[in-house]
């Protein structure tokens, strides 16, 4: 038996992206681990031989193959219950892991007494070039309480946590949009210890797909209604958070959002590439976009100076 599993569902990855991720779990340091993988797509015999030749290779790896498409928290519910280690550690088929992030995550949760931790993060583009780099998330876990209220605060690729807190929770609710945040505000609520290893343990790959999706408002407004709920120390009414999405989101508001959501990566990328003429036009064009998305901002400064 394997001290850590390693989660990855996979649907239709680019191939290069899926075997990026693959190798950049089994070329961690630390090599006690299961890597369970499960292909959300039955049809795609591209993932399947690809998974199938590193299997061959490569006893850690337990590959399975849903019978019909799932879903990200159905297959990854699926994968806890194929876990077998003590630890269970979070993959995305399309990032990519530092090869020290087992080994660093494990070392941080253990000696701290944490429950279920996340990490840093650098956003690369489909190509693997750098978008930007968070350079610090909050840690201490007095303030992640307060945090969470605004945003969530550890990074779903990059979590690390105890097999116990996925099982006692039951593992991920099927509350659209915002399945992993629901997890975390609900871990919190019943007692667990979260925090963050303020160092970079993950490649975040931001396709174009990721960036103009057409359900961020409606991400959005669950987030406000569940957050809502958890600043009352309740949990969230699944079929409540729905009825309140539906009766405050329209077509005009989700385009503006969505538009707002473009304009902000775009001066996140400013910044990161110096370019401080672009910089200004972009801000300006982002004050009269969304006042919506304008208080998704509010809510992430809130995060960021709790961070400091």
């Amino acid at each position: 038996m394997a001290t850590v599993s390693v989660l990855m569902a996979t649907y239709k990855e680019e191939k290069q992206q899926l075997s990026q991720a693959i190798e950049s779990i089994l070329n961690q340091t630390y090599q006690d681990f299961e890597f369970i993988i499960i292909l959300d797509n039955p049809k795609n015999e591209e993932h399947i031989k690809l998974i199938e030749d590193y299997k061959e290779n490569d006893p850690r790896i337990i590959f399975s193959i849903n019978e019909e498409n799932m879903g990200l928290s159905k297959t990854l519910n699926k994968a806890i219950t194929l876990a077998t280690g003590e630890y269970i550690c979070r993959m995305d088929a399309d990032d990519i892991s530092e090869p020290y992030r087992i080994s660093e995550q494990l070392k941080y949760l253990k000696e701290n007494h944490y429950d279920l931790v996340g990490g840093l993060s650098t956003m690369i583009d489909e190509d693997g070039g750098v978008i930007y780099k968070i350079k610090s998330v909050p840690t201490d876990f007095s303030k992640i309480k307060k945090l969470l209220r605004y945003n969530q605060v550890i990074s779903h690729p990059t979590w690390f946590g105890k097999k116990g807190v996925f099982e006692e929770l039951n593992g991920y609710r099927l509350i659209p949009l915002c399945e992993d945040y629901d997890f975390t505000l609900r871990a919190v609520l019943k007692g667990f210890r979260i925090s963050n290893l303020n160092k970079n343990v993950l490649n975040y790959r931001m396709t174009k797909g990721s960036i103009s999706r057409s359900n961020l408002f409606d991400q959005y407004l669950f987030q406000c209604y569940i957050t809502k709920q958890y600043s009352k120390g309740k949990i969230a009414d699944i079929r409540e958070a729905i009825s309140f999405v539906n009766n405050h989101s329209d077509k005009k508001k989700r385009q503006r959002y969505l538009a707002a959501n473009e304009i902000f990566n775009n001066v996140l990328k400013n910044i990161q590439e110096k370019k401080y003429c672009k910089l200004v036009v972009n801000c300006v064009k982002l004050i009269f976009s969304s006042k919506y998305y304008l208080n998704k901002i509010y809510r992430l400064y809130r995060v960021s100076k709790g961070a400091n």
